[in-house]
Formats: structure tokens, sequence, C-alpha cells
């Protein structure tokens, strides 16, 4: 979330809100039913919020219905300042009744002081940076008001619920004009107070019969927009590997390309399938009405290709003679990187991608950060006088922080904490770059690689400024305009100071401007150094939600065998028509989304009409699910009763164990490199359909969890998982389209 300069400076209420009636804690799937009743809520009971005029205010009930500890609401209608802490009900659930002025506002949830999170169940929409945030637009009406809900259910919830369409059309507003998210801005586009009154919010039974039906777009024949490809002369080349010819596609498309009529009897109905969804969501039909592309090969190595010629490799448990001991022995080549740069450049994210991915790569790395020093020694809250380099006294206290913060970087490295260590500093002058040289060479011969970040991209300084505003304990209580005159303040100080790094320093760096738009290197050595600086050149500090969904439900599921390639069950072709309607109305046909899949058959079927809407969907051979080898096809019980050691070597170690003829954790997270990298690159939103493996170790590593845990992480079948990752955190949210 990155609230704009461009909100009204407001302050929240100072009275503290008393416990609300039993309506203000019901779910959040009955806010619908809520806007149409005439509630009475005693003056004591709410909150108003302060407006820069005089204009009426309306009640609007927030409500958080997840369970939490607790939760606090902020956002346009207070400037994104001190948080409004909101009440929690006898379910459970917090809610909280402010008044506001006539107007969109966007908002967040900050969950148990941790994170902020939007209300997947409540409308939301992209800001001009990227970040999801819901919002509500407040028309002249006594009634309280709602956010706008995204989905309607039935009340028995006996069949699928459908996708709010006016909530549709209002994110679509919401994103072409996300300027407008301030009720007092002269560039304000309101809503259509007739879409907000929709019956759709008051009666989740109405449906606009009038709406036209949707058709199926057919995809461009006359570029690949991926990659930029000519293609208009499909006919007379060869497809691409992995290419699915235009030629099957009309074999199998009609039904996708006729148009769909929604009766409302049978809204809430579950469509009749067959027993085996095979004809129209089979082999030959998957990614019909898209360009797709295979990337990769098998990760084989060596070893598996010597046990393959030998009959496949079994496991053994083997007892170490050291058993009780903690030996670990020292290592070689480790790596000290130091950051350099002004503050707003991003150098905290670079940092925490740094030592997330050398981490999976094998490379154990840890940050090592002076303002997190700085806010244990000195306090939060400081402002920008702190960093004036004529403050003497000050000036003391942030060397000796820095000193500090810079030994116990070399106590760990020295140590066997870690392998490699991320110094993250200005750095800004060349005696302190000097220090931090000399100091190394004193008590350490580990490798040294500075990376320096330049960025003069307005934007990108916004983006930062935002993320500093909403998750340093700095500016907790600060609105965005006092946080942007802080900030650029601070700023300021450290330009009278700063020297960029120059060969006259004779040392390894990497300098990179507006976060990988021009990269210079000098005496950069070795493989470690070679792999950042290739993760360098493809990073991306614009948040965009990354969307995680396993395939629908296949026929192996249903049997609880392993791995396969089989077709989708009646249940997996249903979740693949609500994936389907779920990402069209969060992103139109006219948005920039990305699609990634893998080769086998139940993703393919799974984005099929998200592919014949004409997205380009691209298929990587890297996101197959985990090769089970022998076991391929079994269930469980089966494997421990033909491979009993196979079935506890396993168990026993899930993230190094490899089936035989097959891969193991480790051997996947490998596989994926070029999946991350090339995550971290994109520019846009991109959906991800993979299969569990796939997707526990691409989660872990986007939240910042450990190599080991992995391999137990529960990623449930029809589910949505939106991931966006930030400097300070991953914001997560998970969707139930199903």
């Amino acid at each position: 979330m990155a609230p704009t300069a461009a909100t009204t400076t407001a302050t929240s209420a100072t009275r503290r809100i008393g416990r609300k009636k039993k309506y203000l804690a019901t779910s959040g799937r009955n806010s619908g039913k809520q806007a149409g009743r005439n509630f009475i809520i005693p003056q004591n009971k709410k909150q108003r919020v302060a407006s820069s005029s005089m204009d009426k205010q309306y009640r609007a009930l927030f409500r958080w219905p997840q369970p939490c500890g607790n939760v606090q609401l902020a956002g346009s209608f207070n400037n994104w300042g001190d948080k409004i802490d909101m009440e929690k009900g006898d379910d459970g659930t917090f809610s909280i009744v402010l008044e506001l002025p006539v107007g969109l506002h966007t908002f967040k949830y900050f969950v148990d002081d941790v994170s902020w999170k939007y209300n997947p169940e409540s409308a939301f929409a992209p800001d001009e940076f990227g970040n999801l945030n819901n919002f509500i637009m407040i028309v002249a009406k006594d009634q309280v008001q709602t956010p706008l809900e995204t989905m309607i259910r039935s009340d028995d919830e006996s069949g699928l619920p459908t996708m709010n369409p006016v909530a549709s059309v209002a994110s679509k507003a919401v994103r072409l004009h996300p300027s407008s998210s301030n009720s007092s801005s002269p560039g304000l586009r309101p809503l259509s107070p007739k879409l907000v009154a929709s019956p759709l919010l008051l009666t989740k039974k109405t449906f606009v019969v009038g709406t036209p039906p949707l058709v199926a777009r057919k995809s461009s024949t006359h570029d690949d927009s991926e990659y930029g490809l000519n293609i208009s002369d499909e006919t007379s080349r060869a497809a691409r590997s992995g290419s699915i010819t235009r030629s099957k596609s009309a074999e199998s498309l009609p039904k996708l390309d006729q148009p769909e009529i929604i009766d409302p009897k049978n809204l809430f109905s579950v469509p009749k399938l067959p027993q085996a969804v095979v004809r129209e969501y089979s082999t030959n039909s998957v990614l019909l009405a898209a360009r797709t592309q295979h990337f990769g090969g098998d990760l084989v190595t060596q070893e598996h290709q010597e046990r393959e010629k030998l009959g496949g490799h079994r496991s053994f448990i083997a007892t170490p003679a050291n058993v009780g001991t903690d030996v670990r022995p020292q290592r070689n080549g480790k790596l000290m990187i130091v950051l350099v740069g002004l503050p707003g450049r991003g150098k905290t994210f670079i940092g925490h991608i740094l030592a997330r991915h050398l981490t999976w790569m094998g490379h154990t790395t840890q940050v090592f950060n002076t303002s997190e020093y700085r806010r244990e020694y000195v306090g939060a809250g400081i402002k920008h006088d702190f960093w004036n380099p004529e403050n003497t006294t000050d000036y003391q206290k942030r060397a000796e922080i820095s000193k500090k913060c810079l030994s116990d970087a070399l106590d760990a490295l020295t140590s066997d904490a870690c392998t490699c260590v991320v110094f993250d500093a200005t750095n800004a002058t060349l005696e302190r770059r000097h220090y931090i040289r000399e100091e190394v060479a004193r008590r350490s011969r580990c490798e040294m690689l500075f990376i320096e970040s330049i960025c003069d991209d307005p934007e990108l300084i916004a983006i930062s400024i935002n993320e500093i505003k909403l998750n340093s304990k700095d500016y907790e209580k600060n609105t965005l305009e006092e946080v942007i005159v802080d900030y650029n303040q601070r700023i300021g100080h450290y330009h009278s100071i700063y020297k960029p790094l120059a060969d006259s320093e004779q040392c390894s760096f990497i300098k990179v401007i507006d976060v990988g738009r021009q990269m210079f290197c000098n005496q950069v050595f070795g493989y470690l150094q070679s792999r950042i600086m290739f993760l360098m050149a493809n990073l991306q500090i614009r948040p965009r939600p990354i969307w995680l969904s396993r395939h629908g439900q296949s026929m192996y599921n249903t049997q609880g065998k392993i791995g396969g390639d089989s077709l989708l069950s009646p249940h997996g072709a249903q979740y693949a028509a609500q994936l389907d309607k779920f990402i069209n109305a969060h992103y139109p046909e006219d948005t920039r989304l990305s699609v990634w899949t893998s080769t086998m058959a139940r993703t393919g079927q799974t984005v099929e009409r998200i592919a014949a809407r004409g997205r380009t969907v691209v298929k990587w051979k890297q996101l197959d699910e985990i090769d089970a080898g022998i076991c391929d096809g079994l269930t469980y019980p089966q494997v421990a009763e033909r491979y009993p050691d196979e079935y506890l070597a396993r168990k026993q170690n899930k993230l190094h164990y490899r089936y035989p003829r097959g891969e193991s954790y480790q051997d996947v997270i490998h596989r994926l490199e070029p999946v991350i990298t090339e995550l971290m690159r994109l520019d846009r939103p991109v959906l991800i359909v993979a299969h569990q493996a796939i997707l526990r170790v691409l989660y872990a590593y986007l939240t910042n969890k450990s190599p080991e845990e992995c391999p137990t992480i529960d990623i449930p079948l029809h589910v949505v998982i939106q991931l966006t990752p930030k400097a300070y955190h991953c914001e997560e949210v998970w969707h139930h389209p199903m």
C-alpha cells in the first residue's frame, strides 16, 4: 500500500471507540445486508474523521472478519496517519464506524501490529505504485455504508459464489483514476452513486439481466506480446517447442467462444459436469487461445544419470559417529557485502533480497542494519536534525552505532553463524568506506563487495518513502506530508557529504542505477559475486502482486496418488471456471497480467479459459511437479508397503530426500532459480498456476521462510494466494474463489 502525497491532511478522532452493538461484529459476508438497514448508532460510539472542509459527513462501517489479536485502520481519510483502533466483537471479528465526507477513500488494515492487509471480501484496487488497497465510495445518504463485496455468495452456501460485477466495475474505475482516492482532491472523479447503490449490494440474489454477456476474445495472431515475436507467418514455420498450433485450437474452442448467458434462477446452482472432464479439457486443448512457450529443461545431474544406469538408487539411514556434538566445519569463500547510497534508494530492499536469495542458494546470509541499531540505542521517532553533519553530538552517536553494527557483522562472519553478511548503511563518505575496508582486513580474510544504489527517479524515491512511512517505526504517528518533508531533509543532510564509489578506491563494487536500469561493475570476480551481479541486473523495486494457485483438483488427487499427468476432475473443472472469473474481475482484458504455468495437463486445463480471453500464457518446464521417480502414480500407503525404506527416509528428511530416479525438494529449489530470477525482474502482476511442491518453494522463498520449512507448508487446492514482496515484509492475502 502506498498513499499518495495528494491526500488531504486529516487527524484521527481522539475518543476511544466503545463496545459496538452486536450487529457491528457480524461476519463480512453479511455486510451487504447491513448496507440496506437503518442503524441507530449512539453519538458516543462513532468516530468522526476531521475534514479540511465543513462538508457533511456520513457513517461508514469497516470490518475485519478474519481471526487475529488486534486490528487497526488507516487510509486516505486520515492521510495514513495515526492508526485507528478497531473494536473486537463477540464473534472475534473487528469493526468500527467512521464518519467520512462524500467521495472515494482508500484504506487498509494493520493486523496484529505486524503487517498491512486488505480485506479480500471487500472491493480492492491497485494504486499508482502497484499496491493493493481496499476502497469505499461515500455517497450522500443517512444509512450506514459499507465497502462493496467482491463476491456474491448464496445464503446457504450451497452454490458456487459469483464475482460481484458492480465491484469489478468500481475497481476498474479506481484503477484508471488512482489519484481520486482523496475526497477533496480537485481531480476527483467520483463513481456513480447509482453504481454504489446497486440492488446487488442489498440483496445477493438480484442479477442485472440486461448486462451484456461475456464473450471470449480471441488472441492476436500478429504478435507474441510476451516476447515481441512476429507470428503472422505461423503456418509457414515450425511451431516452437511446447507450442500448440492454432489449427488444433479451432477443434476445441467453439464452446469457449460462445457467449455465456447467466440465468438469475441458476445463479447459485452447481453446474452438472461429466465424471471425467476429457473432451473439453483434453491435452490437445491446453492453452489453445494464446501463444505458449517452454523454457529450460529437466534438472538431471550426472549423479541422477549414473544411478539411473544402475537401476536407480536406494536410500539408507546412517548414524554419524559424532551424534550429540555440534561440529560445523569452517567454510572458506566468505563474503561481506557493503551497501552504499543515499536514504530512500532501496538499500534495505536490496539487502533483504540478497540475504534471502543467497540463503536459498546455500550461502547462509545475515543482514546488519544500522537503522535497527539506532532505534535500539537511541530510540525511534528521531527527526532529521539527528543526521545533520554540523550536529557534532549526534554525529558521534551515529559513528558509535555504525561501529557497533559493523563489529557484530564481522563477529558473525568470523564465526560459523553465516557465510555472507550484508552491512546496510549509507556509507556515504570516502573516510567511512576506507575505515570499513581497514577493519575488515584487520579482523577477517573474507572477500568484500560494495553495492551502491543510485536513484534519481522520482517515482522510485516516492515508492521508498511510502514504504518507509507505512512500515518504519520512526514515522508511525506521522502523516504522509510530514514524512515527506522530514525524510527529504534527511536526504539533504547526506547530499552535502555524499561521495559515490570510484575506481580510485580500488575495491570490488557494483553500481546499480535506478534499481537495474543501468549497472557498472568494477573488479567483480568469482562465482558468488557474478551471481549477485546477475541478480542485481534483474531486480524490481516496484510493488506488484504475485498470485499463486494450484491447479484444479485432478483425478489423481481424488485417488490420493502421487505425481502423474492426470486430467482435472469435475470439481477441478469448476475451479478452473471460477479462477477465470476471479482473474477477469480483478484484471480485465485491457490490463497487464502475466500468466505462468507448467507443461503438465492439469495446469494447462486450469488456465485454458484464461488463455481463451487472449492472454499470453507462458509454460515453464521448471514449474512441473516434483519428479517422484519410481513412486510416481502410487499412493503413500502403497509407497510404505512396496518401499518401506524409502518411505521412512522421506519422512525423516523431506528437504534432502530424493525419490529413486526422481528429485528432492533441494533439486526443485535449484531448478526454480531461473523462475525466481525472472519473477524478481517482472514489472507487472503475475499469476502462477502450478503444483504443491513448486508453490511450497515459491511461497517459502517469497515470505522469507527457511528452505527447511518449505516441504511441510500447506498449500490447499482451490485457493489463490496473493503475495507482494516489499522492503520490510511480504504482503500476504488468501482468496477463496470457490
